[in-house]
């Protein structure tokens, strides 16, 4: 067989992503998500690597950070403008997978109302959300980019994402 040439400029680091889920449905697709990359790792609901392949751990650098104990930790920013889908989640099977930190959520809610996902109540906690996606985003090695699961509807999907989505890009517009 012949050797696969690389590309100039390519390299062997691993290129992370940043997963970001935002409102109920962002967040009940993240969970899912997250319960399948976990399967398909060998990665069981406390971060443990049970499975039988070095195949599965092979790319695991590319959603997961290894913590102590080789715990992997879902690279994931967990947010909504209410406490309930936070809680439904860390309820879940697999929500004592994620670093408590990355949850960041308000108490009001949007109420299905784009306006104040954008102007209003997301425009108080984006600033929160940033701290978290700069603090993931700096512990990569190389970031090739983010992920971001959220509802085109709804406030906090679709009014808060538009905002952290356009901070985000002035931020980091190599990525966006």
């Amino acid at each position: 067989k012949k050797k696969k040439k690389k590309s100039p400029g390519q390299t062997n680091k691993m290129r992370e992503i940043l997963h970001i889920q935002a409102g109920q449905c962002g967040n009940q697709i993240g969970a899912k998500f997250w319960e399948v990359v976990c399967n398909e790792h060998g990665i069981d609901d406390t971060g443990k690597y049970v499975g039988n392949s070095a195949v599965q751990l092979e790319r695991s650098d590319v959603y997961y950070n290894e913590g102590s104990g080789g715990r992997y930790v879902p690279r994931a920013v967990l947010i909504d403008l209410e406490p309930g889908t936070m809680d439904a989640l860390k309820a879940s099977p697999y929500g004592k997978i994620f670093r408590p930190d990355n949850f960041v959520f308000a108490q009001n809610g949007a109420g299905n109302n784009w306006a104040k996902g954008h102007y209003t109540e997301g425009a108080e906690l984006v600033d929160s959300v940033l701290d978290v996606v700069r603090k993931e985003a700096e512990n990569c090695d190389c970031l090739q980019g983010f992920q971001i699961c959220h509802s085109l509807g709804g406030g906090t999907g679709s009014g808060m994402v538009t905002l952290l989505i356009s901070k985000m890009k002035d931020g980091n517009p190599d990525y966006i």
